[in-house]
């Protein structure tokens, strides 16, 4: 049994994690697809890899929720994550068979979502329980994440195109031992959700209609699945549209850093900001950034715009990221959250990655990438609509009738 620990030390702890598992994620996936292209995969075995892996993601990740927000050792479900997705995406670098690589990637994927989602919700019940009141630090913990992905997918490139992939993979399996060293540390009191006494565990359908039944969270879920996704469309396509606009691969690599680095101050005031303003105006206050953003790039598709809109991607992406994660911790009861969690920010989100990708490729092949922003914008109204509509923010079910939801 760990002795007790600090509270300054559970929080460094929780800080470190976070640190070291978005470095591990900045030192491979950003060149994957360049590994793939050196070992002389084509077009289509590349987006076959990329939508396979997603499929995964979406079809295992509420699974994978429910199995740690029942799991009675939670930490050994993360450790044994990490370690298969230490040894699955590092064996792919010394493959070159597209079978091989494809069914590695896929078990690769089919953890990380959730395992990056769960370890995001761990952290909120981390920061809720870390304070007297009954308010959430989580930016302040999460920014971590954001400084360790920026800093190690810097030096990662650098890495990449002095030494090779290999190298990348030496210390991807580093940041990942060093994860696992952290977890070892944590005192248990970090594993231990908050539940009611006598209550059954729910099924995942049950906990499917919770999600649904509760109408300020599904239609809030749907407005940041279809405007998120639309970024993730518009991302996959806007280095080449910098690129022909005539910016270096520098600085695009530099756009990608600022905007990292650049989600740390609002990370660490995005709770606070939430909780003076309110969840429901900050979400449609979002809604409102992304349409303008977009139709900036409509109006005036330079290269200095697409720059700068690409950078402040930071605020609604961090305001995103707090809201979705506190909207389920205040709407859910706490032996849910994890997977309802996977279920609305990798699910949800997941297959309108996909979506949002293939509409993207059609609109660049067929009108070109200055109208992907506008079909952007347009989904970006879209769900500020379905914010307007979704009412006020209903109280947490407490307690659970599980035999309405059997």
């Amino acid at each position: 049994m760990p002795k007790p620990t600090p509270k300054f030390s559970i929080k460094l702890l929780i800080r470190l994690y976070f640190l070291f598992i978005f470095g591990a994620l900045g030192t491979l996936m950003a060149y994957m697809s360049l590994h793939y292209d050196e070992i002389g995969f084509n077009g289509i075995q590349i987006s076959t890899i990329m939508v396979l892996g997603s499929l995964a993601t979406i079809l295992t990740a509420a699974r994978y929720g429910l199995v740690f927000d029942r799991a009675n050792d939670k930490r050994r479900v993360l450790i044994a994550s990490l370690l298969i997705m230490a040894l699955s995406l590092s064996s792919i670098v010394w493959i070159k068979a597209f079978v091989p690589v494809l069914l590695l990637w896929v078990i690769y994927r089919t953890l990380q979502g959730p395992f990056y989602s769960t370890s995001e919700n761990l952290s909120f019940s981390v920061a809720s329980k870390s304070t007297d009141r009954q308010t959430s630090n989580f930016g302040s913990i999460r920014l971590w994440g954001s400084i360790g992905y920026a800093v190690i997918t810097l030096l990662a490139g650098w890495i990449y195109q002095k030494y090779g992939i290999a190298y990348n993979m030496l210390l991807f399996l580093l940041l990942v031992g060093l994860s696992i060293a952290v977890l070892m540390f944590m005192p248990d009191s970090i594993f231990e959700m908050a539940e009611e006494k006598d209550q059954k565990s729910l099924s995942l359908p049950a906990v499917l209609k919770l999600v649904v039944s509760n109408r300020f969270l599904w239609m809030m879920a749907m407005a940041l699945a279809i405007s998120d996704t639309t970024q993730d469309g518009i991302r996959a396509f806007e280095p080449i549209y910098m690129h022909t606009l005539g910016l270096e691969a520098g600085l695009i690599g530099l756009a990608n850093s600022l905007s990292a680095l650049t989600e740390v101050p609002f990370m660490m005031n995005a709770d606070r900001i939430i909780r003076k303003i309110g969840i429901r105006r900050i979400i449609l206050a979002v809604f409102v950034f992304d349409l303008s953003r977009r139709l900036l790039v409509w109006f005036f598709p330079s290269a200095s715009m697409v720059f700068a809109t690409s950078v402040i991607t930071s605020a609604s992406f961090t305001f995103r990221l707090v809201c979705t994660i506190t909207l389920v911790n205040l709407s859910l009861p706490k032996q849910v959250t994890s997977t309802a969690n996977a279920f609305i920010g990798v699910t949800m989100f997941g297959m309108g990655y996909i979506v949002s990708n293939a509409l993207s490729g059609f609109v660049y092949d067929r009108f070109g990438n200055r109208e992907v922003y506008l079909v952007g914008a347009g989904l970006c109204a879209v769900s500020l609509l379905l914010g307007l509509s979704a009412g006020k923010l209903e109280p947490k079910f407490e307690p659970i009738d599980t035999t309405k939801l059997a």
